[in-house]
């Protein structure tokens, strides 16, 4: 089976002054997936595929290419998991899923899931 990669979109940074530049992937200023997919939105942190192996968001990205699970990925937080740390806010994170914990996980039905050991045990079931 052939994987398409997923359909990555970056949630505003806060302290961000300049506009990100149009494209015709869904609008880089809202941490909300576009409405028409009924892929399951996967919301990760800013060390993405890149970090480290044992990362959440690697772990849970990488199960789902593994099983072929077509989803959209939006990178909704950047900097540091230590809030007072963070660059920006998860405002746009919390508005779409209703937490600010990553990786998240948003069904097409509007199921949402937190935790990577919750989001793999989906995957496993898929």
């Amino acid at each position: 089976m052939s994987e398409t990669p997923p359909q990555t979109t970056e949630a505003p940074s806060a302290t961000s002054e300049t506009p990100p530049p149009t494209t015709d992937a869904p609008s880089a200023t809202s941490a909300a997936p576009s409405q028409a997919s009924a892929d399951p939105t996967l919301y990760v942190c800013h060390g993405d595929e890149g970090g480290p192996r044992m990362h959440p968001c690697r772990r849970v990205q990488e199960a789902m290419h593994e099983r072929g699970i077509k989803y959209e990925k939006v990178i909704a937080a950047h900097g540091n998991p230590i809030p007072f740390l963070r660059k920006g806010s998860r405002d746009e994170l919390r508005k779409a899923t209703g937490d600010t914990k990553l990786p998240t996980l948003k069904l097409a039905d509007g199921t949402v899931m937190t935790h990577a050991r919750a989001i793999l045990d989906w995957v496993k079931r898929q």
